[in-house]
């Protein structure tokens, strides 16, 4: 274990001074966020005059009507799973994962020497067509299509 040794300074805060300092600080802000005069989120805001439903929110602000009581709030649904049911069935969908992942990771990767195999993919293809086209190319296909449409005989009129 390597201890450091702090040298002694007119800075250097003594520990349990330091937590009794970061303790009182941290109870004067505790403090004066309780005592600073603050708008209360709970009051009932001003409503706005031009408001068409301004008569019907002071009607409803003036008589909030009845509150609920803790017989109103319905009983625990019987359809529902538990906390530990859907512990198991987390904890099921893991081991799955892990199970396919272990198989998916047992399975030998085929797909090895694929320079080989692109070189004897290109050996088998024509050279004419693995050339690059040539530069007129688009005037030799509008020609050709000239060409197919002068020949062409139109179907007879339809009776």
């Amino acid at each position: 274990m390597v201890s450091f040794q702090v040298p002694m300074t007119k800075r250097t805060i003594i520990p349990g001074v330091r937590s009794r300092l970061c303790a009182g600080l941290a109870l004067a802000a505790l403090l004066g966020g309780c005592a600073a005069p603050r708008h209360n989120p709970f009051a009932l805001g001003e409503v706005d005059s031009n408001s068409t439903v301004a008569a019907e929110v002071r009607a409803a602000s003036a008589s909030p009507g009845p509150y609920p009581r803790f017989a109103n709030i319905p009983a625990t649904p019987k359809d529902v799973r538990t906390y530990q049911a859907w512990k198991a069935a987390v904890l099921d969908e893991k081991t799955l994962k892990r199970d396919t992942d272990a198989e998916a990771a047992a399975i030998p990767f085929t797909l090895n020497n694929t320079e080989t195999f692109a070189a004897a993919t290109r050996a088998r293809v024509l050279a004419q067509y693995s050339q690059q086209a040539p530069a007129d190319e688009r005037a030799q296909a509008e020609a050709f299509a000239a060409q197919q449409a002068a020949r062409a005989t139109p179907p007879p009129a339809p009776k």
